[in-house]
């Protein structure tokens, strides 16, 4: 095992965002409130952290006791970004679900109540686009990607169960295939959401989740909600 005699101590925590808990509440919002600003205006790449650092009144060596680098944090930008909005989207509904119609349903709402939380905070959309940058974004999102496609599993393996997912695959293709898309249609919106008026938005995020819908529901001709 590799000696770790010459590594610079950082505070508790497997990530950046949860070693962040230990910093006082207010110097912990400062931060992340500077780099939310900065990464949602310039992207991971463009972002400065130094700026982000003398905007939250922080040294950088106060900064690395937290963060490992500016990819580190930007992914703890992103991470308490997500639970805010696994917060307020009730996918409880989906988990409890008890048939296919209700499954099917609950997951509409929940593709709504997002739909309306972007459109509603354009800094959180603006963010969100910044995902979808490049290959350095993305090795900096593996561990909350990982957890988005470990809850997209659970919910596939309920709809399974209650016959609104097709069983004829292996469950990991039907996973990665649903991530996979459910990605691509993040990715449009990424890259399409400035030209698109609310209503729009809406219907074409809707129409994402009938797509998704008709490529995993079991070929039985169940094609429309209840």
């Amino acid at each position: 095992m590799a000696s770790r005699k010459n590594e610079k101590p950082m505070a508790e925590g497997t990530s950046a965002l949860e070693r962040l808990e230990t910093l006082a509440p207010e110097r912990r919002e400062r931060l992340l409130a500077a780099a939310t600003a900065a990464f949602a205006q310039h992207g991971l790449a463009g972002a400065s952290l130094n700026a982000i650092l003398k905007e939250s009144g922080m040294s950088k060596g106060q900064a690395y006791y937290y963060v490992r680098d500016k990819a580190d944090l930007y992914c703890a930008v992103i991470e308490r970004a997500l639970d805010r909005l696994a917060g307020q989207i009730d996918f409880s509904r989906v988990a409890e679900a008890v048939d296919r119609a209700g499954f099917w349903n609950a997951l509409r709402a929940a593709f709504e109540q997002l739909g309306a939380l972007l459109i509603a905070e354009p800094a959180t959309a603006s963010l969100g686009r910044t995902m979808y940058e490049g290959p350095e974004t993305e090795k900096a999102l593996e561990a909350p990607l990982g957890r988005l496609r470990a809850g997209a599993a659970m919910l596939a393996e309920h709809g399974q169960r209650l016959g609104a997912i097709r069983t004829d695959l292996p469950l990991s293709l039907i996973v990665d295939m649903l991530f996979a898309a459910a990605r691509a249609l993040d990715r449009w919106f990424a890259e399409n959401w400035s030209e698109l008026a609310p209503q729009d938005a809406q219907r074409i995020n809707l129409e994402g989740l009938a797509m998704l819908r008709a490529m995993v529901a079991p070929q039985d001709g169940f094609n429309s909600p209840a």
